[in-house]
């Protein structure tokens, strides 16, 4: 068990260093990035890009066509899956999270590892520095506005705002 458990840490180092590290570097070229993404099992779509300086924890990531992820952005699919869409933005400093704990120890509340998956469906636009939370799904069409906390799904169509994020309008 114990060797089991050095061969994980070995495994999440090495991913930190060249997926992380020299992969998310601006020295490396998008297509570059692109094809060594999907040889780790990053499914990424045609005419996609995942900008320089994003922290990709797992490879339980697919991304449509069309989509972008921008500079500077967590991707945490480790824990469980992201889905993003087809013609999706993601802006900078946006953060894609599965991972939570259960906090019902009050001697320790950073309990027991469980992940849920984030879908974000096509169309989507996520402004700068936008944090969406374990099982949230983002409907067709959605804007998101720069900032917000998405803790709920949101209906296609509208714009979201604040913290957390809240239906304001349709689009």
């Amino acid at each position: 068990m114990e060797r089991l458990i050095m061969c994980n840490r070995i495994k999440k180092y090495i991913w930190d260093i060249i997926i992380n590290g020299i992969l998310a570097s601006y020295f490396i070229p998008l297509k570059l990035r692109e094809m060594i993404y999907k040889l780790v099992g990053i499914k990424i779509g045609k005419s996609s890009a995942i900008h320089a300086k994003c922290y990709i924890s797992g490879k339980k990531l697919t991304v449509g066509e069309n989509s972008y992820i921008n500079k500077d952005c967590l991707i945490d699919s480790y824990h469980d899956s992201i889905y993003i869409g087809n013609n999706v933005g993601i802006a900078y400093k946006c953060q894609l999270l599965t991972t939570n704990h259960n906090y019902s120890d009050q001697r320790k509340r950073t309990g027991k590892v469980w992940g849920k998956s984030v879908i974000i469906e096509d169309g989507v636009w996520l402004g700068v520095g936008v944090i969406v939370l374990p099982g949230v799904k983002i409907e067709e069409g959605v804007v998101v506005a720069a900032g917000s906390v998405v803790i709920d799904n949101c209906e296609r169509n509208f714009l979201y705002a604040g913290i957390p994020a809240k239906k304001i309008k349709k689009i």
